[in-house]
């Protein structure tokens, strides 16, 4: 738990060493393949990606996706997080492409196991949606960005941070697909939620 702490922080350096040694202990206690590991091994990723080490980040990814698929199989909402996270590695290398297939898969993962409206199929529509808009495949970005954007927005606060990111994600969509009356509700939006 502190190094999670102090991973919110931004103090990397101390937070992998904490983790490194809480993943250590964890895999002694419970062995390698316990989901008590995977959730080690998620915030030693998230540390890796904070500091843009994207090959350790994409192996701790990995091996999690590879825990939960041994313990709970391919179908289970878990397997979904770890193909998101997996995902996420690759928009930070602007891989867009090997990102969108892995938000399909995390976005069918979570509709199948959870619900089509649950918190994180949303999540992982509005992430789709991004990786379509950096390949520049606006309709499909903005039917993506919306349809997720419309599941979070039931059932989180207006300042939740993928509302943040769907909402400017919408205005670049709107302003590339000339509606400008839609992109500026979204800047409005976002401008009123901000203050």
């Amino acid at each position: 738990m502190l190094g999670r702490c102090l991973s919110q922080e931004k103090r990397f350096d101390e937070a992998n060493g904490l983790l490194s040694e809480g993943l250590a202990i964890q895999e002694r206690v419970f062995g390698k393949t316990h989901p008590r590991v995977a959730s080690a091994l998620n915030d030693l990723g998230n540390v890796a990606m904070g500091q843009e080490r994207f090959d350790d980040a994409e192996r701790h990814f990995r091996r999690i996706g590879e825990i939960y698929r041994s313990v709970y199989g391919e179908k289970h909402y878990l397997v979904g997080i770890a193909t998101s996270n997996l995902a996420g590695v690759y928009m930070a290398r602007r891989d867009f492409t090997t990102a969108e297939k892995m938000y399909r898969a995390a976005v069918a993962t979570f509709s199948t196991t959870q619900s089509p409206d649950h918190l994180n199929t949303g999540i992982a529509r509005i992430k789709l949606g991004r990786s379509l808009l950096r390949q520049g495949r606006t309709v499909e970005a903005e039917a993506e960005s919306k349809a997720g954007y419309d599941i979070v927005s039931r059932q989180t606060a207006p300042t939740v941070s993928w509302l943040k990111s769907a909402r400017k994600d919408l205005a670049d969509e709107y302003d590339a697909l000339h509606r400008p009356d839609d992109a500026a509700r979204y800047r409005a939006e976002a401008a009123r939620v901000s203050k």
